[in-house]
């Protein structure tokens, strides 16, 4: 994993830390993590990325993905067609 710098407010860092009793660290790595949730949720509700490359980008199962966006009342971006592609696509592999 590489390591990143960036500049931050250190008092918002010192407002979260006192509130959660964690370090600067725990707090950033924590923003970071929840801010790459929202933006892979965001970009597939743009659709600027497909499940996959969602899913991919929050590091999670594809499962995973779908209750995230379900949670923050995404609709999927899905048709009919491309069920019936994923199913043909299913039975050919089974």
């Amino acid at each position: 994993m590489d390591t990143v710098s960036s500049r931050l407010n250190t008092v918002t860092l010192d407002l979260f830390g006192d509130v959660l009793n964690e370090r600067r660290s725990e707090v950033v790595r924590e923003l970071v993590e929840k801010g790459q949730k929202v933006k892979a949720v965001e970009l597939y509700k743009e659709k600027r990325v497909s499940l996959g490359l969602g899913a991919k980008m929050e590091c999670v199962p594809l499962g995973e993905f779908l209750d995230l966006l379900k949670l923050h009342g995404v609709d999927l971006n899905i048709t009919q067609e491309d069920v019936e592609d994923a199913l043909k696509v299913a039975r050919k592999i089974l």
